[in-house]
């Protein structure tokens, strides 16, 4: 018979996360969502499947190629685990929410599913913590999901990062003014994405422009910095939407500055990569030592209205998978907390034990118990292991009947306790927070 262990298949794309993982992922999702509630930002919870049809309304063509898909068995419809939330969000806005008063400030936090190949941090199931603004056009709201996205950013621990921030009206407002085919504006985007100065120079030969818009979209590469980018951009647009675009983007700027944040940005008005997708200005967050973006957003005015719904919107979404992956990177500990008591019983009717149990419990402690027989000295490395603060020995040799031995696991520091005095009051012995946090 094989004796060897079983070891079932993962599907592609997928990730089990064991306690040490869990933890941590948990304890990066609870920063991000305390933050979002500190700015007035109120959970929402979306589906993890919808028609297919109604999710493909906010969905452009490239992403529902990428929906997983599944036929419901009731209406015969196709359904699809949904891609990205924000499409979501905007349905939720333009039917349930329509009339709620503006703006509304809403977060999440949930999986999201893409049939693609595994990238960076990210699997075919990830998992990411964002926001949407709905109902706000005004500068004001760009700038909060900025100031909003770095301060998550410094909440997870993280050094050495930067926001990439453009404004998508600027390269349509030179496309306008090309009057050129939609392929050769694919082209020039395409070019622009990969900073292909050489690829951008033919393009611009070919098409033979007004020698200010040519000299505009070969100097796009290289118009990326701090705020002197905005006067250098200005000097050389000629055309309004694109002059539009730039003084949104300044005043955006500006109000990020009065934050006292705008050291962390970049301006970058030759970013095309989320042109397709966004309105106006949006951004991309990166940090040292991770090679993808961590997280990024902007504005989608555009969204609602396909839901017959036509109100402004903006937001961002961090991706938690490569949040670890930063912080691992950076060496930024992620507290990993185990139990606060763990019960050891050498006494065979388990009364104390279990009184014990249920008295700091009630207390909000956690507690857990070595059920199973053992010496003590196994039982204290296993609890150990479990990461338990405190362990409390009953019936062990260096106590009486009416006693125990409380441990502090970290130092193997030893105290005898009365059993019926801290039954009373464990507070006198231990100090005791909600949620957890035995503490001498």
């Amino acid at each position: 018979m094989d004796k060897r262990p079983f070891q079932p298949q993962l599907p592609k794309g997928v990730k089990i996360y064991l306690p040490d993982e869990a933890a941590a992922k948990r304890n990066v999702e609870q920063r991000l969502l305390s933050g979002f509630s500190r700015w007035g930002y109120r959970e929402v919870v979306t589906p993890t499947y919808e028609y297919a049809d109604v999710l493909s309304l906010g969905t452009d063509e490239t992403l529902q190629e990428r929906m997983f898909k599944l036929v419901d068995r009731d209406t015969g419809r196709m359904l699809a685990l949904r891609a990205d939330i924000t499409p979501q969000i905007a349905r939720i806005v333009a039917t349930r929410l329509r009339d709620e008063p503006k703006p509304l400030r809403l977060a999440y936090l949930t999986n999201v599913f893409r049939y693609e190949e595994p990238h960076v941090g990210r699997y075919r199931e990830f998992y990411q913590a964002g926001v949407e603004l709905v109902g706000l056009e005004k500068p004001e709201a760009d700038a909060e999901m900025i100031a909003m996205t770095v301060e998550g950013l410094q909440a997870l621990g993280l050094a050495q990062f930067q926001l990439n921030v453009g404004q998508a009206d600027f390269f349509r407002g030179i496309l306008e003014e090309l009057k050129i085919e939609r392929g050769q504006g694919r082209q020039l985007q395409e070019a622009l994405s990969r900073k292909d100065a050489s690829t951008l120079d033919r393009l611009v030969k070919e098409l033979a422009p007004p020698a200010s818009t040519a000299e505009l979209l070969l100097a796009l590469p290289d118009l990326f910095g701090r705020e002197e980018v905005l006067e250098r951009g200005a000097k050389l647009v000629k055309n309004a939407r694109s002059e539009r675009a730039l003084a949104n983007l300044a005043e955006v700027h500006r109000l990020v500055r009065a934050y006292g944040l705008a050291e962390a940005v970049i301006l970058d008005l030759g970013e095309v990569r989320g042109f397709d997708y966004y309105s106006g200005v949006y951004f991309e967050g990166y940090v040292s030592g991770l090679g993808a973006p961590l997280c990024g957003g902007g504005r989608y005015d555009h969204m609602l209205a396909r839901f017959g719904y036509d109100c402004p919107a903006t937001g961002f979404a961090f991706e938690v998978g490569r949040a670890l992956l930063a912080m691992e990177a950076q060496r930024v500990a992620v507290p990993l907390e185990g139990p606060d008591f763990f019960i050891i019983d050498f006494t065979p009717e388990k009364t104390l034990a279990l009184s014990l149990s249920r008295r700091l419990r009630d207390l909000g402690a956690a507690v857990a118990r070595d059920i199973i027989t053992r010496g003590l000295q196994e039982s204290l490395v296993y609890a150990r292991g479990q990461r338990a603060r405190w362990a409390l020995v009953i019936g062990g040799p260096k106590t009486k009947a009416d006693e125990l031995l409380a441990i502090e696991l970290a130092t193997g520091s030893e105290r005898t306790l009365r059993a019926g005095e801290l039954l009373e009051a464990p507070a006198k012995w231990f100090s005791i927070e909600s949620g957890g946090g035995g503490r001498a």
